[in-house]
Order: structure tokens, then C-alpha cells, then sequence
């Protein structure tokens, strides 16, 4: 399973020596904090053995080194190479699995406002 936030910026986002991602001046470590955070939560609701929630943030706008980074063990890429990655993914998780866990997180999540 992926727990995918997605941001919107502008510009280019830049990799420093050491690894660490940027949007201009401002790191995104607290970007990835927090969908690492959002993707334990989603396992913690929505478990199923076997089955780990992946962080994935795929940006809008900004261009991301070459299209996709992982840093801080997140991958990072531009929001137009999602569906792509998406496809490449391997079924893990049959139909019926799917719809309940998609009914499990309808019921335990509520809808971002």
C-alpha cells in the first residue's frame, strides 16, 4: 500500500551534498516526516500482514532531480511520473482484499476539509 501526499511548489527542488532535499531555503524533511508519520498511521488503522504503507510525495510544479529521488528513504517525484509507478507496481493485494480495505479507511478516516 502507498500513503502518497503530494505538494505543490514552484521552481526546482535540489539535492545538497549531504542528501538532504530542498525547496529554495526550507528542507523538506519536515514534508518527509510527515508522510512517513501519515503512512504508520495508515498501517496502524488499516492493517494487513504482510503488507507495508509506503510515504510516497509526488510534487505538482517544482522539477524534482531527475524526476524522482528517494531521500530520507521517501521516494520524491513529480506528479506526472505517478501514474507510471503506479502501473510498475506489482499486484500485492487481490479485488475483494482491495474493497475492504478501502470501505476500513472510507469508515476510519475522515475526509481532509
Amino acid at each position: 500500500m502507498l500513503a502518497i501526499d503530494t505538494k505543490q511548489y514552484r521552481g526546482r527542488l535540489q539535492l545538497d551534498p549531504s542528501g538532504r532535499l530542498w525547496h529554495g531555503r526550507y528542507p523538506l524533511a519536515p514534508t518527509l516526516r510527515t508522510v512517513e508519520f501519515e503512512a504508520d498511521e495508515t498501517a496502524q488503522v488499516l492493517p494487513d500482514p504482510g503488507v507495508a504503507v509506503v510515504p510516497v510525495v509526488a510534487v505538482h510544479g517544482a522539477q524534482v532531480p531527475w524526476g524522482k529521488v528517494v531521500t530520507d528513504g521517501v521516494p520524491v517525484l513529480a506528479a506526472r511520473r505517478l501514474p507510471g509507478m503506479l502501473r510498475q507496481l506489482p499486484t500485492v493485494l487481490g479485488p475483494e482484499r482491495v474493497t475492504g480495505l478501502a470501505d476500513q479507511a472510507r469508515i476510519r478516516f475522515r475526509a481532509a476539509a
